[in-house]
């Protein structure tokens, strides 16, 4: 080997360095997959571009194995949480890990996911957990999951992600929605809600009450 072929060889060096550093600037989350210890599938998915106004950048995702079928279609069963990697770590005793207390915090839902393509499809998996699951997006549908005649019955599910000619997209079957909304465990789930309203509501009118006859005591102490 001579001289210049040394030289020849450093520009090629170079360019590797420079591409494996584009690589890993261009990376912008982390996704850790397991299982539970009843055996369901596992997903923590960190955002490296978490907006820190949503105050959590680690989205966790619990799947069922076996799926529903609503109104003729597959749906999961899920719990979902929301945490960051900078919270407060606690031992958890059930699997010998320190974990944020917050992601153990769990939301159960409905949605309609490929779970092939969820644990082998970097860019599927991107947009189950950075947008199907965005916590203000499923807490909505969650809340109007609650009322009696929402816009969109919804029940607990929170809709999907199917594959286009332009890529992943999140969608929402009305049918799975209304069949999901009128469902018995979302029928009952919505009294339990009313009864829980009206206690407080009697609660805050009870505490009223308990006050002005207190002060109405004291005036007439003071007028004795």
């Amino acid at each position: 080997m001579g001289l210049l072929d040394k030289f020849r060889k450093k520009p090629e060096n170079v360019q590797s360095e420079i591409n494996d550093t584009k690589e890993i600037d261009l990376k912008t989350f982390d996704i850790e997959y397991g299982t539970t210890t009843d055996g369901r599938l596992q997903v923590d998915f960190y955002d490296m571009q978490a907006d820190f106004k949503q105050f959590y950048d680690t989205t966790r995702l619990i799947v069922s194995d076996n799926p529903l079928n609503l109104a003729g279609q597959e749906v999961y069963n899920c719990i979902v949480s929301w945490y960051g990697q900078n919270d407060c770590q606690m031992l958890d005793e059930r699997t010998g890990k320190f974990e944020s207390p917050r992601s153990r915090q769990y939301s159960g839902v409905l949605a309609q996911i490929d779970l092939n393509l969820l644990k082998r499809d970097p860019d599927y998996c991107n947009m189950v957990m950075r947008g199907l699951l965005n916590k203000k997006r499923v807490e909505r549908y969650l809340e109007a999951g609650l009322e009696e005649t929402p816009e969109q019955p919804c029940g607990k599910y929170i809709g999907g992600v199917r594959q286009t000619e332009n890529g992943y997209i999140k969608f929402f079957s009305s049918a799975v929605g209304k069949a999901s909304h009128n469902s018995n465990l979302m029928i009952n789930r919505r009294q339990e809600h009313r009864a829980r309203i009206e206690a407080a509501k009697q609660k805050a009118i009870d505490d009223k009450k308990a006050q002005i006859e207190k002060l109405q005591a004291e005036i007439n102490d003071i007028s004795k």
